[in-house]
C-alpha cells in the first residue's frame, strides 16, 4: 500500500471522550494490516485511531463535532 498522502491532515479529536463500552470487530488480516499502517503514520494505536474515525464518521454525518 502506498504512503498516506500529504494531503489528509493528522485525525485529532475535538476533545478527550470517556471510553468505556467495548466492540469486538473481526476484520480480514489485510484490513487490519492496513489500518495499523494508517494508525502508525498518525502516531496512534490501532485501536485510538479507529476511535476517531469512527467519531469523525459519526459526528460528521449527525452534524456534530
Amino acid at each position: 500500500m502506498p504512503e498516506p498522502s500529504a494531503v489528509y491532515a493528522p485525525l485529532r479529536l475535538t476533545r478527550p471522550r470517556k471510553c468505556d463500552r467495548d466492540v469486538k470487530l473481526h476484520l480480514p488480516e489485510s484490513l487490519y494490516a492496513d489500518l495499523a499502517q494508517l494508525a502508525r503514520a498518525d502516531s496512534r494505536a490501532v485501536g485510538e485511531y479507529l476511535r476517531v474515525v469512527l467519531e469523525r464518521h459519526a459526528y460528521g454525518a449527525l452534524g456534530r463535532s
